[in-house]
């Protein structure tokens, strides 16, 4: 009888453990069929507020920072020009901050020297190398003031843009002037050449001279050192908001 007794209670042993677990298995399934699985993908909205600080951009350079942050990868905007650009470092911690330095690079070349001597030594490959996707330069016209003819100048900026777009076929290119002086001569005729080029070329010109004083208002020179050799702080901060205002739509925040 006590043997009896110890088989029963065995089949109920086992048998309640295989209940439990067709049970579990059961359960198993059905929280594998209704738990849906969650991946991380950066959402429309966000794309949308990077679009809309970059809203003033050239449609090219947003259809870039599009795929770019489709990518996870970051867009690259390339600072060019003369020595008279020391607004950088505000300009590139406003952009960095508004977009991330992880969705938007900034790097500035600058040169001292005309825009002849810049394409016979070939520094256009240095920019190229950059891979940057938009291109922003102001291409030395003060310094090739009284040492190359404005014709000389934009075929210089052609070679440029040329090279470059050889290089990397979808960068976006950007023009402005250098900073402006009192009552100018022969640059004024050379920064007018530039915004017609720009115009005659579908490139984007970035007419900062606006936010300045005239360049026949005695109150410009508030704006740039004694010489006339570069803009001082005050001028600088002009230069450098219009850049920010540009490149950072304030609405978007």
């Amino acid at each position: 009888m006590k043997y009896f007794l110890t088989a029963i209670w065995a089949v109920i042993c086992i048998g309640v453990l295989a209940f439990s677990h067709i049970h579990w298995n059961q359960q198993v399934a059905v929280m594998a069929v209704e738990t849906p699985v969650v991946t991380q993908e950066p959402s429309v909205t966000d794309y949308r507020t990077y679009l809309e600080m970059a809203e003033n951009w050239p449609e090219t350079a947003k259809a870039q920072l599009k795929l770019a942050l489709e990518a996870e990868q970051p867009f690259k905007i390339l600072f060019v020009g003369s020595s008279s650009m020391d607004w950088e470092k505000s300009v590139s911690q406003s952009i960095s901050e508004s977009f991330g330095s992880d969705k938007v690079m900034t790097s500035f070349h600058t040169y001292d020297q005309s825009s002849k001597a810049f394409i016979a030594e070939n520094k256009q490959l240095e920019l190229a190398a950059e891979k940057a996707q938009l291109v922003v330069m102001e291409p030395f016209l003060l310094n090739d003031n009284g040492k190359v003819k404005i014709d000389a100048t934009l075929d210089n900026v052609t070679q440029m843009i040329a090279d470059i777009k050889t290089a990397n076929p979808d960068t976006t290119f950007i023009l402005q002037p250098s900073y402006p002086i009192y009552l100018p001569k022969y640059y004024s005729e050379q920064v007018k050449a530039l915004e017609e080029y720009a115009a005659a070329n579908n490139v984007t010109y970035l007419d900062h001279w606006k936010a300045w004083p005239a360049t026949d208002n005695p109150e410009l020179k508030d704006y740039l050192n004694a010489d006339q050799s570069g803009p001082n702080e005050k001028g600088y901060q002009v230069w450098a908001q219009v850049l920010i205002d540009y490149f950072v739509n304030k609405k978007a925040n």
